[in-house]
């Protein structure tokens, strides 16, 4: 049995592509990186894979990041929520703030 290349489609979710989504929050100078686990738990599950970061449920996009050290919370909130809101449609955008680069490592 062979396995059928993913497609576009693949990655839509009640309509948002979360492929595209994580792509814009992660281009945001004050995200270091999407992340899964605690708090939020965000994650998106596709066929064969799994999108950290992003979760869509029912009217809410949740997004879970890493802030970038030296930004601030403001910053990084504007920043998401300007890429984010034209993606997520009529959804509002959570943005969880799950850990902070370390200064000295840059992780």
């Amino acid at each position: 049995m062979t396995a059928e290349p993913m497609t576009e489609a693949d990655a839509t979710v009640d309509g948002v592509d979360v492929d595209k989504l994580a792509a814009v929050v992660e281009d945001c100078p004050a995200v270091d990186a999407l992340v899964e686990g605690p708090p939020a738990m965000a994650a998106t599950y596709l066929p064969r894979r799994r999108v950290t970061g992003i979760r869509i449920e029912g009217d809410v996009v949740t997004t879970q990041v890493r802030l970038r050290y030296g930004s601030t919370v403001g910053q990084l909130a504007r920043q998401v929520w300007a890429a984010a809101t034209p993606l997520a449609g009529p959804r509002r955008v959570d943005i969880v703030v799950a850990d902070i680069t370390d200064p000295r490592s840059g992780v």
